[in-house]
């Protein structure tokens, strides 16, 4: 039977395969970022379900571009140093001191993040207009609904020290978040005026936080992102070097401040690490201490309160040297192909890069399973993003899009 033959038999199936897709991003970008805002179990139950939406809609018109695409992110350079990194945090496993909890926390860690990758390269090679539309829509619902929360929402919500527990807070990170894929969203559909209404809405709701690190996040952001509209090809080489330095080098910096500043007060988490770093052995350096043992020893008096909650940390002292150079490989290669990428997206991608490293190495780590699930979400926008498509005008498709929000 010929093509054309089957295509009315297929169509039936193709199109709830868009419809189920549909269903699911906007249950991932929409529903999740919003409902997170009314309840701290939301992100839990609505973003697997989405997740499972998106292999569901494969499988009604499957097809061996998915796998084929899979396989391609599997064996890249980016991928094979991924799955090095999670085999090692597998690995540490098996001498990390605390017996409960570190293997159930790094299946469902582990876990999040395979699925989403899955779906992600599961999705249709072209991106619907209107399924990319749910990207921007997802994230001015998201800044209304934190600045009625802000607002008009119970006292308890707004809790600007635990960031955990603050539904406020958890908000405004997503948003400093998502909200890169959806202004690309409306660059790659050259919607400039509804990009620049976009974000002063999510500055607006970032803004009524008051949060320090989701200000230094977006402001980070925005930096990098004026910059890669200048030059892209320059601000992802430094970007990527300058991650990898620091993931590479705070350890030093923590020796440096422990001998020479210990007393200082803003410095002190720099300091209680270094005094980390000069008790441990050779051997704790190099492999680490084992997947989270950070989180497990400040709850159980192992290790300082003090002791800094940043992605930085938490990787030198579970991984050791080896998961440290691991790490600093991805962020550089991460960096390199976010400032390849096509139709303009690559300023929202590098800045996207930039929030992301900025809320894990200066507040947040990379511990908390609310916070690696949104963490999964932002890779999961970026890939609906990465396969929107500039539109086409009379003269043929239109190559160079409008890169400013």
């Amino acid at each position: 039977m010929s093509d054309r033959q089957r295509q009315p038999l297929d169509a039936p199936a193709t199109e709830a395969a868009h419809i189920v897709t549909r269903l699911a991003i906007a249950l991932l970008l929409i529903a999740t970022p919003v409902a997170s805002i009314a309840t701290r179990r939301a992100i839990y139950v609505l973003a697997p379900v989405g997740v499972v939406l998106t292999l569901i809609a494969w499988l009604l018109a499957p097809g061996d571009r998915g796998p084929r695409e899979l396989r391609r992110a599997m064996f890249s350079t980016l991928g094979l140093l991924s799955i090095f990194l999670t085999i090692w945090a597998a690995a540490s496993l098996l001498w990390t001191p605390f017996v409960v909890g570190p293997t159930e926390r790094f299946a469902k860690t582990a876990s999040i993040f395979a699925l989403t990758a899955v779906a992600a390269a599961l999705l249709p090679e072209r991106t619907r207009t209107s399924n990319l539309y749910l990207l921007p829509i997802g994230a001015a619902a998201g800044s209304i609904a934190l600045i009625a929360l802000v607002f008009f929402g119970p006292r308890l919500a707004v809790n600007r020290f635990d960031p955990e527990f603050s539904l406020m807070l958890r908000a405004a990170y997503s948003i400093a978040l998502l909200g890169w894929p959806a202004l690309g969203a409306l660059a790659i559909r050259q919607k400039p005026q509804a990009a620049v209404a976009l974000a002063f809405i999510m500055a607006a709701a970032i803004a009524v936080t008051r949060d320090p690190l989701a200000y230094a996040a977006v402001l980070l952001a925005a930096g990098v992102f004026v910059a890669a509209i200048y030059d892209v090809r320059r601000t992802g080489f430094w970007l990527g070097n300058a991650l990898a330095a620091l993931m590479l080098a705070a350890p030093l910096a923590a020796l440096a401040v422990s001998a020479l500043a210990p007393h200082v007060e803003f410095l002190r988490p720099a300091a209680a690490w270094g005094d980390v770093l000069t008790r441990d052995g050779l051997l704790r350096a190099l492999i680490g201490h084992g997947y989270d043992s950070a989180r497990l020893g400040v709850q159980q008096g192992y290790l300082d309160r003090a002791v800094p909650q940043s992605i930085l940390f938490e990787v030198w002292f579970e991984l050791g040297v080896v998961g440290a150079l691991a790490m600093a490989f991805v962020l550089k290669r991460a960096a390199s192909l976010s400032a390849a990428a096509p139709n303009g997206m690559a300023p929202y991608l590098l800045a996207g890069l930039t929030a992301t490293f900025a809320l894990c190495a200066f507040g947040l780590g990379v511990a908390p399973v609310w916070w690696a699930t949104l963490l999964a979400l932002a890779g999961f926008a970026f890939a609906l993003l990465r396969h929107g498509h500039p539109r086409k005008t009379r003269h043929g498709p239109q190559i160079k899009t409008q890169t400013f929000p």
